[in-house]
């Protein structure tokens, strides 16, 4: 064969191989979704980083995709190096000292599967609690709610948290008007960047009529907050439970149109799960809203690990959430889940935005069904709304000079690694930094790919020390990303266990 010739079957396999393996991918994912997945498994161990797992029909078809994919192994090298693959996934790391607290410092990435990214993060100090906050937000149908957590979130957070003495004296002052960097610092944005995103979010024109009209915003959320019946600071729990359930009230209030839609009608249309955790001393609290997870990492006496999962997904895999449903829609049991799905389409039993679920059958249908055409849930399954909930579910832990680390990730993660799998990769890859401490350059035998622990286990979850898989994910053409992978968001905060120890 020529060479001519070979270049142009090489050309056609490679112009096919994404969409094949994609319709392949997407085949076995429908029948996953119809519960197939229950019905065969198989026991598989995998490299040093990872631990046996049971793996099901749709695990099976990825790892014989893997395996086409790949291709047969010889000495054929990647499309990229291991340096040129990290030098992609470290494109938006980040690492920050801390020292508040139990909190020494944290390390964040996030890596998109679709264009623009939908998911968000942030990570704040509250000025007048001292508390420091991590949170990821994962966005579905768009970016645009999770934006708006990421932009607002953190204030209606730090307003919840406040004295009964402080919101007064705010409560007097409101009519000169305050900014989001008085109550919180940003650990990534300096206050210039900040100021714009809080103007731009928070006093736009159109945003700020609205929220006059319909009593919404971070003024509004004062005026609730002092007609609460509390004395001194309202518990933490609560405060971000109320901070949750008020954003998001408000965000289904303004996403109602004023004579024409707006850039707050789309972050209301599009919805978004988030996690939040809120530090402050030996404090930790929990707010998970969705399908977004948070894991505690933990040393044992034995020098072994622990992970501990501070959240519960949301999901139809949830019995509790599930039972919580029926109870609250007497009569619909049959179609308020159905195919493991609220009303059969939304995954997530709890999210932010996503208005179509939660607005009343009047606006539903003259808003909706004008802008769309059509009832975006037929009519017959839409009886009693809401059928969505922001409120989030609140785990509080005590941190313990054990607990060494926190991980906070979006479900791309989740989908691929386990609970203890990402704790173990944390863990080997803070005993590979000690190492790297202990000795110098010259004495490393192995060459250390990341220095990030986020970084690290996103690696990981696109296929870890397999270099060849781990190219041909981040090579994924754009338009078959959304059957290969998940955008993924993840923040790893580190504790200061002298810190913890002389608290004991």
């Amino acid at each position: 064969m020529s060479l001519m010739n070979r270049t142009e079957v090489f050309g056609t396999l490679t112009k096919w191989k994404w969409p094949v393996v994609g319709i392949a991918a997407a085949f076995v994912g429908s029948m996953y979704t119809f519960g197939f997945n229950r019905s065969l498994s198989l026991q598989a161990s995998s490299g040093q980083d990872d631990t046996s797992n049971t793996l099901g029909l749709r695990d099976l078809l990825q790892k014989l995709i893997h395996n086409f994919v790949q291709g047969t192994k010889g000495p054929e090298k990647p499309p990229l190096s291991p340096k040129e693959a990290s030098e992609i996934l470290r494109g938006n790391e980040k690492r920050m000292d801390v020292n508040i607290g139990a909190v020494s410092y944290f390390e964040t990435n996030n890596f998109a599967s679709n264009t623009p990214c939908e998911d968000r993060g942030n990570e704040w100090l509250l000025l007048k609690t001292s508390g420091a906050a991590f949170g990821v937000f994962d966005g579905h149908g768009g970016w645009q709610c999770a934006e708006v957590l990421q932009n607002r979130l953190p204030l209606y957070v730090a307003l919840s948290l406040l004295s009964k003495s402080d919101l007064t004296i705010l409560e007097r002052n409101l009519s000169k008007g305050f900014l989001t960097e008085d109550f919180v610092s940003s650990f990534h944005r300096d206050k210039s960047e900040a100021r714009e995103k809080s103007s731009k979010n928070n006093v736009g024109y159109t945003l700020s009529q609205k929220q006059e009209v319909f009593h919404t915003g971070p003024k509004y959320l004062v005026k609730n907050l002092l007609e609460k019946p509390f004395e001194g600071r309202m518990p933490t729990g609560e405060s971000l439970s109320l901070a949750f359930t008020q954003l998001d009230d408000d965000i289904s209030t303004e996403a109602i149109p004023v004579k024409v839609l707006d850039e707050s009608f789309a972050a209301g249309a599009t919805g978004a799960c988030a996690v939040v955790s809120y530090i402050e001393g030996q404090d930790l609290f929990v707010a998970n809203t969705g399908d977004c997870r948070a894991v505690l990492g933990s040393m044992k006496a034995d020098g072994s690990w622990l992970a501990t999962p501070l959240s519960i997904d949301q999901t139809a895999q949830n019995q509790d959430e599930v039972k919580r449903l029926q109870l609250e829609h007497p009569g619909e049991e049959n179609f308020v889940i159905k195919n493991n799905r609220l009303l059969g389409q939304l995954q997530p039993l709890r999210s932010f935005g996503d208005i179509q679920y939660k607005w009343d059958k009047v606006t539903h249908s003259h808003v909706l069904t004008q802008v769309y055409g059509g009832p975006i849930v037929p009519p017959s399954m839409y009886k009693t709304p809401p059928y969505l909930t922001a409120k989030p579910v609140i785990i509080h832990h005590h941190l313990q000079p054990h607990d060494k680390f926190l991980i906070l990730a979006t479900d791309g993660l989740w989908d691929v690694l386990s609970n203890e799998q990402a704790v173990g990769l944390v863990a080997n890859f803070l005993q590979q930094q000690s190492k790297d401490n202990q000795h110098s350059q010259s004495d490393v035998t192995a060459e250390v790919l990341e220095h990030n622990a986020a970084t690290h286990l996103i690696r990981h979850a696109l296929g870890g020390n397999d270099h060849n898989f781990v190219a041909q994910m981040l090579l994924v053409p754009e338009q078959y990303r959304r059957m290969w992978r998940d955008d993924i968001t993840v923040t790893v905060v580190f504790f200061d266990s002298d810190t913890l120890l002389s608290k004991l």
